[in-house]
């Protein structure tokens, strides 16, 4: 057995995920294999570059592209992002010389009559429910020179991540007693980062060069353990959540197919050229004359409304793009590259509306990712489902037998009990008959669509999408509290 246990000395972590770019408005977590890797090497640089050290980190870069870590750590409690205005790494001129060409001393450091140009910088921080973290592979075993050199190196890093961000990490004696929270799952919602072949030249190389090391391209899966966990989800596992940012009115739920249609158009125009199969959900040999749809799940888009509670008003708060999991690293960011660069929506009579991302800083429930992903037994309909085939009797048996083929299709567990309904189970949520029917192929009859109410036999987490218009915002649930205050 061979690990680490990183200590975060304040309770808190500091490191962004580098899959947001200069936002930085999330918490990496749990800390990513490639993330300790780096500060591992960093380590070496800082006591030397010994050879025998240089050995111990080839062996345990070796030992990555055998096999992943196992991973032990709490609950991100809550998160904060602060914009901190920071000295400028790659500028040590006392100088600065503004747009205008204009030049003027930098402000000192604090304590010192040095000066140094300084940018904003974004810092997300979260405070954690256990202050240990362990990484660790049951079946590796290090010659005692390897594990030597390791302890040095481990003992050496200060911090992990952003540099107020300090730790302790030590090499693992045994095996912890605790039990396994993420492990490498191909079908896992998380991607971690982990060791590229060659990481550690790739990284020296920077080093000597002076510059930035880059990210490793080696992305892997993790999840919580299957039998551990007892959580089933569907084929779409992150959020990514938006917010309006301006507009005159709110735009009720009911017009929310007409809002996703005008995000989905310009999302199709600001992706790279041409479109990936994730984003657009065509087929790779699908034509304008012969259009085929994909078999991969692909980018889902939804509405966020204000429901839920006695006050709801029904309106939208933002949207929301549902991945579908697991990604390759490229298409991941493929979709991020897409969603980000559409920053408003032109919605007609109700003007422009600004698009944000949603920060640590959120409070509104419906802009949570939580919110939509929280682990529970029985789920409502918040936009209604539409239903892939019409049913005779849109409220007897065969819809609910069309139900559970449309959950299977979904990747979603067969529900024990399925309810169907002209109105939702949620506080706020218009009838079905107030949203309009999703479109049809020229030629065919009008879709129905009703509200919907699953009950599985163990905890489902979303975001659980469901019906032929999963990707178009309908068939979007929301889960239900058990007992007799359901909300």
């Amino acid at each position: 057995m061979f690990g680490f246990r990183i200590t975060y000395l304040r309770g808190s972590v500091t490191a962004a995920d580098v899959r947001t770019g200069s936002e930085k408005d999330r918490i990496e977590w749990p800390p990513h294999p490639d993330r300790l890797f780096c500060a591992l090497a960093q380590a070496w640089g800082d006591l030397g570059q010994t050879e025998r050290a240089r050995a111990a980190l080839c062996w345990l870069e070796e030992l990555h592209q055998r096999s992943l870590p196992l991973i032990r750590c709490g609950q991100v409690l809550g998160a904060t992002v602060r914009q901190r205005f920071v000295p400028v790494n790659d500028n040590w001129s006392p100088i600065i010389t503004e747009s205008k060409g204009k030049k003027k001393p930098a402000q000192p450091i604090a304590g010192t009559a040095i000066g140094r140009d300084r940018k904003p910088r974004r810092i997300p921080t979260a405070t954690v429910s256990d202050d240990n973290v362990m990484l660790w592979w049951p079946d590796a075993e290090p010659s005692s020179e390897h594990r030597d050199n390791l302890v040095e190196l481990a003992r050496a890093i200060a911090s992990l991540g952003h540099s107020s961000c300090l730790v302790a990490v030590d090499v693992l004696d045994s095996s912890p007693n605790s039990a396994v929270t993420w492990t490498p799952r191909a079908d896992g919602p998380e991607m971690l980062r982990v060791p590229a072949s060659g990481r550690l030249a790739s990284l020296h190389e920077a080093y000597q060069a002076k510059r930035h090391p880059g990210i490793s391209q080696r992305w892997k899966a993790y999840g919580p353990p299957s039998d551990d966990s007892g959580i089933a989800r569907g084929h779409h596992q992150d959020l990514v959540m938006f917010r309006f940012a301006s507009g005159r009115f709110s735009p009720l739920l009911e017009a929310a197919a007409r809002v996703i249609a005008v995000w989905r158009n310009a999302i199709l125009k600001e992706a790279d050229q041409p479109v990936s199969e994730i984003i657009s959900g065509h087929a790779p040999d699908s034509t304008s004359e012969s259009p085929k749809p994909s078999q991969r799940a692909h980018l889902a888009l939804l509405p966020l409304p204000d429901v839920g509670h006695r006050y709801a008003r029904s309106h939208l708060l933002g949207l929301a793009a549902a991945l579908p999991g697991p990604l390759a690293a490229e298409e991941r960011r493929a979709c991020l590259r897409a969603l980000g660069r559409v920053e408003s929506l032109t919605l007609g009579d109700l003007g422009v509306w600004g698009l944000e991302r949603c920060d640590a800083a959120e409070t509104r429930k419906g802009l949570l990712s939580e919110t939509w992903r929280e682990p529970s037994r029985i789920w409502s309909t918040v936009t209604p489902l539409v239903f892939g085939k019409y049913p005779r009797d849109l409220w007897g048996e065969q819809s609910a037998a069309l139900i559970r083929e449309a959950c299977a299709i979904s990747g979603l567990p067969e529900p024990a009990e399925v309810a169907v309904a002209p109105v939702a189970w949620i506080l706020g949520v218009p009838p079905a008959q107030r949203f309009p029917p999703l479109a049809s192929r020229a030629g065919k009859p009008r879709r129905a669509h009703a509200h919907v109410r699953l009950v599985f036999s163990k905890s489902v987490a979303g975001p659980v999408l469901v019906g032929a218009g999963r990707h178009q915002g309908y068939g979007l649930f929301r889960p239900l509290k058990e007992g007799p205050d359901e909300a």
